[in-house]
């Protein structure tokens, strides 16, 4: 018997973080910025046997760190707070000690579709591989997924799969390679990036075709951009391709609310000067990672309400959940609690305001704090607080609760400031959720390569950054064809990409930018340091019907 409580691996990370002593949470933080080691802390099931791994430690220790550590995930374990990866430790420990659920399992699902096949990491398909083995005449198991995206290899320390991801295209039962999202040119743009050599088409009706047409401000085709910089022009990248997209899209289209503009680096995370590097934050210095969407996380209640009034996204509900999780940790702040102990819940928090006759109140001030009927200042955010506390019966709150509740002045930088107020009207300006705003009336989105997977653009800019290896020029020889697929090249010789010590960086920046470059619907643009782009490639690349586009040789006209 285990009791769940909430299995979310962030909310266990913020429990973690929140419970440790200040000395524990110096040593978690020389380890890593904002708490990232503890989403290592894992769970075994060996021999009958739990044991909690602690991040950072080899194994059993006897430093204080590593007992607070190990103390509070165990408190959090028989409070039942879980990490997401530990229920499939519980689901092997069933599996082990009793057999008759697999059994059950097997007559019970007799067809398996598994969906997104290439995330699926190394541990999960061997959970499923056991439950449902491959060669089990009785059971029918389908993998669906593209291997060429799959991206999130070694996250999180997780290996991938290998039953499907290290299949070639010769291995599969079917291969898809035609697409409804973007036209002949882009994809003949694309493909040289396949990892898997897919023979990618465009799938577009004729008809379709012309509708797509009136996207573009003459009716033309557009012109996908190779954007070259130097060290002095790198900050005009943006600009640059920001009125690019002015130009090419039609008025109308360019200003309807589903208009999506992004500019994407593989690179994303903080920059440290004293190394040399290249990350998204070099074109714009105001991106901050841990400020995207997919990461958001408020540290207050008034910062919550300030990014769901500053969201460009006309979602309204993504805001409205985003300010009812940020009350059901107010809740857990304020050690209030169902009856049977646990942290409540949307739908519990909900019946226990029904019971009150509180929830048309609370409801009514949640959509006050979405809207900008009322300015946050500090009177109006001192009375509304003052009704949420009678709404949810918070009295005698704890400091953690204060000051989650607290109001915050928001004071721009004098370097915002003076940019705002000096930078001529056909200049970008900066907004909010790494957003930059175009005086023609469209926002440009910033991310990482991971945070649009899936997603679909009007435009798409790729901008050049370094982990390894400058990933755009590592590249650029298969762009233009110049080199063949590793994978076409090993046909014969299928072991060989796992062992070669050049392949695996190209492979995973390979599949980074695959990624990317085929998010557009209309419009992709590539931006490249002029230093790693020779003429040759520069000749390649306009025979291939690419635009280009010299910012050093711009500013010297």
């Amino acid at each position: 018997q285990i009791k769940i409580n909430h299995v979310d691996t962030d909310l266990c990370v913020e429990l973690i973080y929140s419970k440790i002593s200040h000395a524990t949470r110096l040593y978690i933080d020389r380890k890593s910025r904002f708490s990232n080691v503890l989403y290592d802390f894992d769970i075994n099931y060996e021999g009958g046997e739990f044991s909690i791994n602690v991040p950072t430690f080899g194994g059993n220790h006897t430093s204080q760190s590593y007992m607070d550590l190990h103390a509070v995930r165990a408190e959090l374990i028989s409070e039942g707070y879980f990490f997401y990866r530990d229920i499939f430790i519980y689901a092997k420990m069933a599996l082990s000690e009793n057999l008759i659920v697999q059994e059950a399992l097997r007559k019970r699902f007799q067809l398996v579709f598994i969906d997104e096949m290439q995330d699926t990491q190394k541990f999960q398909d061997e959970l499923i591989c056991e439950i449902f083995p491959l060669g089990d005449s009785d059971v029918i198991i389908q993998r669906f997924g593209d291997p060429d995206q799959a991206i999130f290899h070694d996250s999180a320390s997780e290996m991938p799969n290998d039953s499907f991801n290290m299949k070639s295209t010769v291995d599969m039962d079917y291969v898809v390679h035609k697409s409804h999202r973007f036209d002949a040119e882009l994809a003949e743009k694309i493909k040289p990036l396949s990892h898997n050599s897919i023979p990618l088409e465009t799938e577009l009706s004729e008809e379709a075709l012309v509708q797509r047409s009136n996207a573009h401000a003459s009716g033309e085709s557009f012109e996908h951009c190779v954007i070259i910089f130097n060290d002095d022009t790198r900050n005009e990248v943006i600009q640059y391709f920001g009125n690019n997209v002015s130009e090419q899209f039609h008025g109308e289209f360019k200003n309807s609310n589903k208009f999506m503009v992004k500019a994407l680096g593989a690179v994303g995370n903080e920059i440290d000067p004293a190394v040399e590097q290249l990350k998204i934050g070099h074109y714009w210095n105001g991106y901050d990672k841990n400020r995207a969407k997919s990461n958001f996380k408020p540290n207050s209640l008034i910062e919550a309400a300030r990014y769901c009034r500053q969201s460009s996204s006309p979602d309204v509900s993504a805001g409205y959940k985003l300010l009812f999780d940020s009350f059901l940790k107010l809740m857990r702040l304020a050690k209030r609690f169902e009856e049977n102990g646990l942290s409540y819940t949307r739908i519990s928090l909900r019946d226990f305001l029904k019971s009150n006759n509180s929830w048309g109140s609370f409801r009514g001030n949640l959509h006050l704090l979405l809207n900008d009927t009322n300015p946050l200042n500090q009177e109006y955010w001192v009375s509304i607080c003052e009704d949420f506390i009678l709404l949810l019966d918070l009295q005698d709150l704890s400091v953690e609760a204060i000051q989650y509740f607290a109001y915050e002045e928001v004071l721009a930088t004098e370097n915002q400031n003076e940019r705002i107020g000096e930078e001529e009207a056909s200049a970008v300006i900066p907004s909010s959720e790494n957003i930059i705003k175009h005086p023609d009336g469209f926002d440009i989105h910033l991310s990482t390569i991971h945070g649009v997977k899936g997603e679909t653009h009007d435009a798409t800019l790729v901008m050049e950054t370094k982990n390894h290896c400058f990933d755009l020029e590592a590249m650029l020889p298969y762009l233009i064809k110049e080199l063949p697929n590793e994978q076409h090249q090993n046909a014969n010789l299928p072991n060989k990409p796992h062992h070669s010590r050049n392949f695996k960086p190209n492979r995973i920046f390979m599949r980074q930018l695959y990624v990317a470059v085929s998010r557009p619907r209309h419009l992709l643009c590539l931006a490249i340091h002029t230093d790693r782009i020779s003429q040759r490639q520069r000749e390649a690349l306009s025979g291939l019907g690419w635009c280009l586009c010299d910012l050093g040789d711009v500013n010297d006209q």
